[in-house]
């Protein structure tokens, strides 16, 4: 059984030296996406009200709709969402956003990070022509933990990529892929979380964790999203963007969690995608809940 140590939401001030999507066993901080692909996700430059700006991720779901995580839309006042796609990239203003009613700090003592942590931000005009729209889970292949935890996912996000061997590298679109670890225990909207031992050479090679910036970033199952990236224990690094060896942990705001699911459905007035009748699915041990923190 796994303890978890404290999380950190993935938010980060523009240019901060962050890591963010980490691959294991090898150099490459992520990879990278390249134009054709994960073209419905982009990269969000947000204002605080109080000042200053901060990146994000967030996923397309319908032409003008972007589904993204609460903390990267909360505290800020205008947003710019940038399309990176084979025509070029695009870079469209919001119209308006919404964050999860319930969207706030977890009861003590994980206060540090928030709870419903999902949001929408309706673009001023449509994404670009050809630009792939994401179908959210409908929630049938999750009724209970066992039937998620194993899963192979696939999370996106635009953060500064960087691990413990390779350093960092500029924010671009990265992919990586992970099993899921099942659902964290103890919570009322039942966030998903995924882990990662950067000591072992067990590890494949292939499968990484999220990390700053890559906020509100999805994770697909089957190509359908099932959850929006909320937070990582991935430290904040400097210099040369290296960290000690160890176990990393990320969570993601569920959609398989009714609550959270209904308000997006509403909100973003699309239909969830049914699923197909096939997954791969693995056991594996459930991770117990420790002490949570904000950082910023």
């Amino acid at each position: 059984m796994k303890l978890l140590p404290s999380f950190r939401v993935l938010l980060f001030v523009v240019c901060a030296p962050l890591g963010a999507i980490t691959i294991q066993n090898t150099s490459t901080p992520g990879y990278a996406t390249g134009n054709s692909v994960y073209t419905g996700v982009a990269s969000i430059i947000g204002n605080y009200t109080a000042g200053g700006s901060f990146s994000c991720t967030g996923a397309l779901i319908s032409s003008t709709v972007i589904l993204t995580a609460g903390h990267c839309v909360a505290p800020a006042n205008s947003w710019n969402v940038t399309f990176q796609t084979g025509s070029g990239t695009t870079t469209i203003g919001v119209a308006s956003s919404q964050v999860h009613d319930g969207y706030q700090s977890r009861p003590s003592p994980n206060s540090g990070i928030s709870q419903y942590d999902i949001a929408i931000l309706r673009l001023a005009t449509s994404a670009p022509v050809g630009t792939a729209i994401y179908g959210i889970t409908d929630g049938s292949t999750a009724p209970t933990f066992g039937d998620i935890t194993g899963s192979l996912v696939d999370m996106v996000g635009y953060g500064i990529g960087g691990n413990p061997s390779g350093g960092l590298a500029s924010g671009t679109r990265r992919y990586a892929q992970n099993r899921l670890d099942g659902f964290l225990p103890g919570q009322v909207d039942n966030p998903l979380l995924t882990s990662q031992d950067f000591s072992s050479a067990l590890e494949p090679g292939g499968y990484g964790i999220v990390g700053a910036g890559d906020s509100g970033g999805p994770m697909f199952l089957n190509n359908i999203i099932i959850g929006v990236a909320s937070a990582s224990t991935i430290p904040s690094t400097g210099g040369s963007g290296t960290y000690t060896n160890g176990t990393y942990y990320g969570l993601h705001t569920s959609l398989f969690d009714t609550v959270t699911r209904d308000w997006t459905n509403a909100a973003f007035g699309v239909v969830a995608t049914p699923e197909p009748s096939t997954y791969l699915l693995f056991g594996s041990g459930l991770a117990a809940l420790a002490f949570f923190r904000r950082r910023r």
